[in-house]
């Protein structure tokens, strides 16, 4: 309970009426799911989750300050489409073979891929301009964009839309392809060229730095407040385990291997948090160790977590879901609902980055 109130210390910090905000509203319901491939985070299903009830008394809305102020939505208001011409290679790591898909048909799956259909039309739009400049700096790299169309990760043919999705298949595809349209061909750019538009389900409470996840530090992904992800629904989440789960879960690549002998209390200590909360190192039977390679031996949702042990079990309580870096997906979801457009989600999400169109770009540039 003391991390948990340092925990909610924090936050008063950053905003001070999120004590008064918890008090009033009951919890939304908004789920996302674990992370898939290249790093990013995808929906278990599209169907599967709901919204928070704009009409409960007390709403988010209503209490939070509005953290957005003065915040300046990138780009313009043009909006420009390309024909079929706009071309990526994926390969599809579950059929085993390369495809080539235009943007027209990539943009809309990489949706349906990551974020619930009933999320609002903002939010489903920021979605899409994020993954577009992502594979176009992927693309303009050489780098290889990989994806798993059978357990819908990155992409997804249509008929495997149609087998999940049955009768709502039509309705489903017309709100894809309307969204992808709505932002065609724009991607958000750094000094010129796409930015690492990382993104991911739901933030601590913040968002954090990439140089405290993958240790290099770009301008644009930095940490932000993010609290309306505290009310969805997959925010909090525990792991339990036994002294003997455990030590066959922590197999840390290191070159000393953990020394898990003696009192379990004392298997993992002296735990570094960063100013969002998630866990930066810590000592795992006298081995140091990144909070990242923790969440990935013991199969957490995040980094951000504590752990007790009882005297019989371990339990982390963990809060968020993936891995932090650059735009919450709950959180877009949040925003949009109390009004915000793509472009000020973007702009707050990717501080200083510029939102540019086909027509801006060179021809033979990223994105073409």
């Amino acid at each position: 309970m003391g991390q948990r109130k340092k925990k909610l210390k924090r936050i008063l910090i950053s905003l001070p009426l999120l004590l008064a905000l918890i008090a009033l509203i009951p919890a939304a319901v908004y789920m996302f799911g674990e992370a898939g491939t290249d790093g990013l985070q995808k929906a278990p299903d599209a169907q599967s989750s709901g919204l928070p009830n704009e009409e409960t008394s007390g709403s988010p809305e209503e209490s939070f300050p509005d953290f957005l102020d003065g915040i300046s939505p990138a780009g313009n208001n043009s909006v420009s489409d390309e024909s079929e011409t706009d071309i990526f290679t994926l390969f599809d790591l579950s059929a085993g073979e390369t495809v080539q898909v235009s943007r027209n048909e990539l943009i809309p799956a990489a949706i349906a891929c990551e974020m619930d259909l009933s999320a609002p039309r903002e939010a489903l739009k920021a979605q899409a301009v994020a993954c577009y400049t992502l594979f176009s700096r992927k693309r303009a790299a050489g780098e290889a964009i990989t994806c798993d169309s059978e357990n819908w990760q990155v992409w997804v043919p249509e008929d495997r839309m149609r087998e999940r999705w049955g009768e709502d298949f039509e309705s489903n595809l017309a709100v894809l392809r309307e969204t992808a349209d709505q932002v065609a061909g724009q991607l958000l750019e750094w000094e010129g060229a796409p930015i690492l538009a990382a993104y991911f389900a739901i933030s601590s409470g913040a968002t954090e730095s990439s140089k405290n996840v993958w240790g290099g530090e770009l301008p644009y992904l930095q940490a932000v407040a993010s609290p309306g992800d505290c009310f969805s629904s997959g925010y909090l989440s525990t792991v339990t385990l036994s002294p003997e789960e455990f030590r066959n879960a922590a197999e840390i690549d290191a070159e000393t291997p953990p020394d898990l002998s003696g009192d379990p209390k004392d298997w993992l200590t002296d735990i570094v948090t960063t100013p969002s909360g998630y866990v930066r190192s810590a000592s795992l039977g006298g081995v140091n160790v990144s909070g990242v390679d923790l969440r990935s031996a013991f199969s957490l949702r995040s980094a951000c977590f504590q752990v007790e042990y009882d005297g019989e079990n371990f339990q982390f309580t963990v809060e968020g879901w993936g891995h932090g870096v650059g735009m919450s997906q709950a959180g877009a979801a949040y925003l949009a609902k109390r009004g915000k457009t793509y472009r000020e989600i973007l702009s707050y999400y990717y501080p200083g980055t510029i939102l540019t169109y086909p027509d801006e770009r060179p021809t033979g540039g990223t994105g073409s």
